[in-house]
């Protein structure tokens, strides 16, 4: 999917209403560029006190000048709210790596909407560690040699695979090509994903089926699932 980038030209921060714009990620020479992503997920945590982390949303940005988010608010119990103020610490994941950097509000533009500081400084770290992450998603799996899509539970995932439980009849076996389509937690849309059989298990007293899957891509949701498994093993989820 083409990606749409931003204008660099000159973009006066707007007064009552924002105009959207997709931040850009190719190289520019002066100041830091963060590869930001209209609608990619940002976790916002208070620098004064540690506990309160909120869970943001790109909009758009203008480089070295602002980033704009939906406004960051962390429950405090069940029918109370904070919004976060003063200065806070942003984490954000692209293709593998995580982006650290610290900014404050600049001005709230509408409901729900809020212009931040496009930081001067930003900590770019490598997320190496990969792990199996549990997880209880609903997915369509249409097997070869299937003719109808059935449902099956998958209870885990990492980068290079899933395991799936399948308790509908199914034809699957070591070396059996299947097609995924499923959301993860964080609404990202698998679309498709193509994998394999690695291993089957009969579980339930032979009820159900467990199936092990190892992805083949397309790259475009391979993508998509690495950067889930990088948030949650950075923040241990």
């Amino acid at each position: 999917m083409q990606e749409n980038r931003i204008d660099h030209g000159q973009i006066p921060l707007p007064e009552d209403k924002p105009e959207i714009r997709d931040p850009g990620i190719e190289a520019d020479s002066q100041g830091v560029r963060i590869p930001l992503k209209i609608d990619d997920s940002i976790i916002v945590r208070s620098l004064h006190r540690l506990t309160r982390m909120a869970k943001s949303r790109i909009i758009g940005a203008m480089h070295g000048e602002y980033i704009l988010i939906t406004e960051p608010s962390v429950p405090i119990s069940e029918r109370y709210w904070a919004v976060l103020d003063e200065s806070f610490l942003c984490s954000y994941f692209n293709e593998g790596l995580l982006y650290n950097f610290t900014s404050r509000y600049r001005r709230e533009l509408m409901e729900n909407l809020v212009c931040i500081e496009y930081p001067k400084e930003v900590e770019v770290r490598k997320i190496r560690k990969h792990r199996r992450i549990r997880v209880n998603i609903e997915t369509k799996l249409v097997a070869e040699g299937n003719a109808l899509p059935l449902l099956a539970d998958m209870t885990d995932i990492s980068p290079g695979g899933c395991r799936l439980v399948v308790d509908q009849p199914i034809q699957a076996q070591t070396g059996t090509l299947v097609t995924l389509t499923f959301s993860l937690p964080n609404e990202a849309l698998v679309n498709e994903i193509q994998a394999a059989v690695v291993r089957t298990e009969g579980i339930n007293g032979g009820k159900a089926l467990e199936i092990g899957c190892a992805f083949s891509g397309p790259s475009s949701e391979s993508s998509k699932i690495i950067n889930f498994c990088d948030f949650c093993t950075f923040f241990e989820v």
